[in-house]
């Protein structure tokens, strides 16, 4: 590896985005895998009952989506949620996070290439085999996206994920006027139950309101910036959500949702025909190569950060010096997402456990952050969010079972091996930063 001065290792990540590359960023953080697989998953889960899933996900992202933006305005950080945990609870326990949600970005952004990939096999009818393969290609596609640079790639981004967005409400509301009750006959088919488990599946959509937090030091203004950013993303990805379960669950018929989870293909077989299928998934895939790439970029400004805090080696904070991108995070996002692509096609990992063990994760960041927040806020309606969030996210714990283990006891390991183990290369930087 080439060697670095210090000067590169803590360079600064320039301030290209603004408020409308903000909104585009939140959405294609959020509409991506969760609009185009996660609806059909839930369905099989709850059935028609799930809609209660996405409307009851759709009211509570507000509160989360709120402290959230507040996180970054205060911390304006690429370490995002890690670095104000860090700097407003706890150096170790912030550090122990960011390691926890790099390693969750690594495992779980392949899901968004595998999905791609299933909507690909349905317009092209290709083996199965070859679908890890594709999944890969994906992930690379967006890692090669973000090396154009935060300018360059953030406008394109936003243009591209306009039009796309426009043409998916289109073919959403004229598909309303095909709405047969019938299909959402028994309405809690798999019992009442069932829609908790629902909404275990169905988070992973609404993850995303933290991603774009790793961004915040390279926005401009970002107290402005995110002001203005908040209410047109909630009532985008909230109404889009709701509005996309519905038409799947009340239009498509039973015997077009079995098969490949994909949900536009259905949708769209039904109110145009067979023909028009094709369309659907185009458009789901590039709004999943939109969405994917700005899973990458959060990714990589979290390798970079760990290495810019000396948790990893330094090199992986390596800016260009032309684009002022972290190349090497990139390229060891492009090596992580390989392997976790072997093994997800290797042993059988299943898309469904994936995201159950990516929400996990997730809701114990939340958690940690959404105290850290009600220690540091000091209005009511700030308290109040943070209150809220926290309550949502407690309540999703029952549901998932002993899997939320995995993310405590990976914690507590990365806790004691920064705080305690000496001789780590990590060691000389947390005992200058103590908790």
């Amino acid at each position: 590896m080439t060697s670095l001065k210090n000067d590169e290792i803590l360079d600064k990540l320039q301030k290209h985005i603004g408020v409308k590359e903000l909104i585009a960023y939140y959405v294609s953080s959020l509409v991506g895998v969760g609009i185009l697989i996660i609806p059909a998953i839930a369905a099989q889960i709850a059935g028609p009952a799930s809609i209660l899933a996405w409307i009851f996900l759709a009211l509570i992202s507000i509160p989360f989506a709120i402290t959230f933006a507040k996180m970054a305005i205060l911390v304006p950080d690429s370490g995002g949620v890690p670095a104000f945990i860090e700097k407003m609870l706890s150096s170790t326990l912030g550090k122990s996070t960011g390691i926890l949600l790099t390693l969750t970005m690594v495992i779980g952004n392949p899901v968004m290439g595998f999905t791609s990939a299933h909507y690909l096999k349905a317009m092209l009818g290709f083996e199965e085999y070859f679908i890890p393969w594709v999944a890969y290609a994906f992930m690379l596609l967006s890692v090669t996206f973000n090396f154009l640079g935060v300018r360059l790639s953030s406008k394109l981004q936003t243009y591209m994920l306009f039009f796309l967005i426009i043409g998916l409400m289109a073919i959403m509301i004229i598909s309303l006027p095909k709405t047969d009750f019938h299909n959402m006959q028994p309405f809690f088919s798999e019992g009442i139950l069932s829609v908790g488990s629902a909404m275990v599946v169905c988070f992973f959509s609404f993850m995303g309101w933290e991603n774009v937090s790793s961004i915040a030091e390279e926005v401009k203004n970002p107290e402005h910036a995110f002001r203005k950013a908040i209410p047109w993303a909630i009532v985008s990805v909230g109404g889009l959500y709701t509005l996309v379960a519905w038409v799947y669950l009340s239009v498509a018929p039973a015997d077009l949702k079995g098969g490949d989870p994909t949900v536009l293909s259905p949708i769209l077989r039904t109110v145009f025909g067979d023909n028009t299928a094709i369309i659907g998934n185009l458009v789901a895939i590039i709004l999943l190569v939109l969405a994917t790439n700005a899973w990458v970029l959060g990714a990589s400004r979290q390798v970079f950060s760990l290495a810019r805090n000396k948790v990893i080696p330094g090199t992986f904070a390596y800016l260009s010096p032309h684009s002022k991108v972290p190349t090497h995070a990139l390229l060891f996002l492009a090596v992580g997402y390989g392997f976790v692509t072997i093994c997800i096609a290797q042993a059988g990992w299943a898309e469904e456990g994936l995201i159950k063990l990516a929400n996990a994760n997730f809701i114990l960041i939340y958690f940690i952050a959404f105290f850290a927040a009600l220690r540091i806020f000091t209005s009511k309606p700030m308290k109040l969010c943070a209150w809220l969030a926290i309550m949502a996210t407690i309540s999703f714990v029952p549901f998932l079972e002993w899997i939320i283990f995995v993310p405590i006891g990976l914690t507590c390991i990365f806790y004691i091996w920064l705080k305690y183990l000496p001789n780590t290369s990590m060691q000389t930087s947390l005992s200058r930063d103590p908790d």
